[in-house]
């Protein structure tokens, strides 16, 4: 695999609906989290710099029930040394893979501090 250089992230869109749950009942809701990447992957190869950039928007849903939904588009850029634009179907899945991680991360992360300061 590839050394991994940078990620970046950023959310593009966020629905959050939090009822009465508590921290507990909210973690493993993500372990479940489907995750996609509707659209294409984009790679672009920097030859002068030796670098690629792989990004995608990611979709991430998290359904508990009627009290907990989060639907989320998370923008994720990653940086990689080499050239990404022309690697093996293999490498395209774990990076796929390493896309989705992160995104749901993210939201995972946020939906962790929007539930702590609820719980104040």
């Amino acid at each position: 695999m590839p050394k991994e250089l940078r990620a970046e992230l950023s959310i593009v869109k966020m629905r959050f609906i939090r009822g009465a749950i508590s921290l507990d009942q909210g973690w493993p809701l993500f372990a479940f989290a489907t995750t996609k990447i509707p659209g294409e992957v984009r790679a672009k190869y920097l030859r002068d710099q030796g670098i690629s950039t792989v990004h995608a928007d990611v979709h991430v849903d998290a359904t508990g029930n009627s009290s907990f939904q989060l639907h989320a588009i998370v923008f994720v850029k990653l940086t990689y040394k080499g050239d990404m634009v022309r690697s093996s179907e293999r490498t395209r899945e774990k990076i796929n893979q390493r896309l989705e991680e992160l995104a749901q991360e993210c939201c995972a992360n946020i939906a962790h501090k929007e539930l702590v300061e609820t719980t104040k």
